[in-house]
């Protein structure tokens, strides 16, 4: 689990983006040209990717598992009680709001640090050179979990 259930983002997501990568919630998604997210929801074009670098344009925090599953065996392409879904469907990803994540590297944040992401799209208090996707509350918990504001600016 990369997301505690203790979260809120009611008006602060956004579910008209698609990834076509495994990915556990919890990380940073950004956009993968300066072309996605001018279609419909769930084009193509709407595409988002897990960063390789700590540039591009951050969309948020990805809210849904994305997992890799044999379709002939299973009728659903969208699994909600367990918040996942399988490659190329829609995914939620937090744009405002707040979440407890353990997806963050680095010294550990303190409270109002600035929440940038990594190469890999964790949460940092290092300054990679990426846009500043929200601020951390305070120390990560007794399972590494840590409170983050997300403030993307889509």
């Amino acid at each position: 689990m990369a997301l505690k259930p203790l979260r809120k983002y009611v008006e602060g997501t956004d579910i008209a983006h698609v990834l076509n990568e495994a990915a556990e919630k919890g990380i940073v998604v950004r956009h993968v040209s300066t072309a996605s997210g001018t279609g419909k929801p769930g084009d193509a074009s709407n595409t988002i990717e897990i960063p390789t670098n700590a540039s591009g344009v951050p969309l948020g925090i990805l809210a849904t598992d994305v997992v890799s599953l044999d379709l002939s065996r299973y009728s659903h392409t969208a699994r909600f009680h367990r918040d996942e879904t399988t490659l190329g469907n829609p995914v939620t990803v937090v744009t405002h709001g707040f979440v407890y994540t353990n997806m963050w590297s680095g010294t550990d944040p303190t409270p109002g640090a600035s929440a940038y992401y990594t190469a890999t799209g964790k949460l940092t208090t290092t300054n990679t050179g990426s846009v500043v996707v929200g601020r951390f509350r305070g120390v990560p918990d007794a399972d590494d979990y840590v409170g983050v504001d997300v403030t993307v600016r889509v």
